[in-house]
């Protein structure tokens, strides 16, 4: 499913004149923050195609609604002859991070996340479309009535 989500997010890119730059990814399990194979397996196929890439990784244990700093942490790509390894950055630099931090716990508990469409809810019924452009415009409100 990761490759034909890889290449169905690249067409849709693609169709739209965008270049797909980086990937983020949450793991199941609270306790689990590390870069798992598939996570490195679409950065790298990412990091092929975009010399300025990133992994942004969800920090689990970080994300609740009370968070005081950004529950994520970055990556950058470091080729080694033919092989790309996942270099923590010192300080990640977000836009919006602040703003992010403020309407974060908004955001939970509206339990907005219960919304969201991934590859796998699409795959499971072809109705549900993952850009989830309706989640976009309620945070873009979110943001709206904090002052943007």
């Amino acid at each position: 499913k990761a490759v034909v989500s890889t290449q169905s997010t690249g067409e849709y890119a693609s169709n739209r004149s965008l270049k797909i730059c980086g990937y983020y990814h949450a793991n199941e399990y609270h306790s689990d923050n590390d870069i798992g194979a598939i996570a490195t397996r679409i950065a790298d196929k990412i990091a092929d195609n975009c010399d300025n890439s990133c992994l942004i990784m969800v920090d689990n244990e970080k994300l609740n609604h009370i968070a005081t700093e950004l529950p994520l942490h970055a990556y950058f790509p470091v080729r080694t002859n033919d092989r790309i390894d996942w270099k923590l950055a010192e300080q990640p630099t977000l836009q919006f991070g602040e703003k992010g931090l403020a309407i974060g716990p908004e955001i939970l508990k509206k339990q907005l996340y219960r919304s969201i469409i991934d590859m796998d809810n699409h795959y499971d019924d072809i109705s549900l479309h993952w850009d989830n452009k309706a989640i976009n415009e309620v945070v873009q409100l979110f943001a709206e009535g904090m002052g943007s």
